[in-house]
């Protein structure tokens, strides 16, 4: 498969510097520890955020660092997609015999990143723990779909922002506001926050439907029928579809680079 091609040879190449490689990791997941003090010190503070208790926050904290360093790592290309447009790079894109998303997924990746995925695994793995869950079939497959709709998410937001950089020929920062914005949002239950940002966060940009919808149905509660906090995951990937059409339908206005 040619995906697993551009994974062996940025592998290979990440492996020319393995020291240099180790501190970066090393590094990411001393900055993802860090975050997870903040959380641990408001809990020291405040036993309970609502009604959600400290190893609910580790669970969401978990889920959302685990699927943000997975996204960076191995779906860099789209979030520096900016870049190969700057540089016309687009333009060769083109040309190859190869569909442009694969070749954008294989432009960039950063194994460095890992150092954060592998906190985020423990973490979860941790809270899973001591959450005091009857666990199901169904709840261990909803446990998953947490993960899998997280990624899709956070990869549909990558894709937007590259689509739009194609009429911008730069980064929007505001697409940064939605993406690592969202991250530090979903390490509480979003129903903490005011009605319209939790609004925004759940029907227009659905970190919700990975982090607290879910996880409401795991350990019980809400006002809403079990069957929707259960399939707020598969929701939430819907937004998938909208990203992927603006993508393409901006990859038809490109006019090149004129070189």
């Amino acid at each position: 498969m040619l995906y697993q091609k551009y994974v062996k040879m940025h592998i290979k190449s990440s492996m020319q510097y393995r020291l240099n490689t180790v501190f970066l990791s090393f590094s990411q997941a001393v900055v993802a520890v860090s975050e997870l003090l903040a959380v641990y010190v408001l809990f020291q503070t405040f036993t309970t955020v609502g009604t959600w208790t400290f190893y609910d926050s580790l669970l969401m904290f978990g889920v959302v660092t685990t699927v943000f360093s997975f996204c960076e790592c191995f779906f860099r290309g789209y979030d520096s997609f900016a870049e190969i447009v700057q540089s016309g790079e687009l333009d060769r894109l083109f040309i190859r015999p190869v569909n442009i998303h694969y070749q954008i997924l294989g432009a960039k990746m950063e194994f460095s990143k890992l150092g954060k995925f592998f906190v985020g695994v423990v973490v979860s793995i941790i809270a899973v723990c001591k959450l005091s869950i009857t666990w199901s079939i169904w709840k261990v497959l909803v446990l998953l779909g947490m993960f899998v709709c997280g990624v899709v998410v956070i990869l549909s937001l990558m894709i937007l922002g590259a689509g739009m950089s194609i009429y911008t020929i730069e980064n929007l920062e505001f697409i940064n506001i939605f993406t690592a914005g969202s991250k530090d949002l979903a390490y509480y239950p979003i129903n903490i926050y005011q009605k319209w940002l939790s609004r925004l966060f759940t029907y227009v940009i659905p970190v919700a439907c990975f982090n607290y919808l879910p996880l409401t149905y795991l350990v019980g509660g809400g006002t809403l029928l079990p069957w929707v906090y259960a399939l707020s995951p598969c929701f939430g990937m819907l937004i998938m579809i909208p990203c992927v059409l603006f993508f393409n339908f901006s990859l038809k206005k490109y006019q090149g680079t004129g070189t």
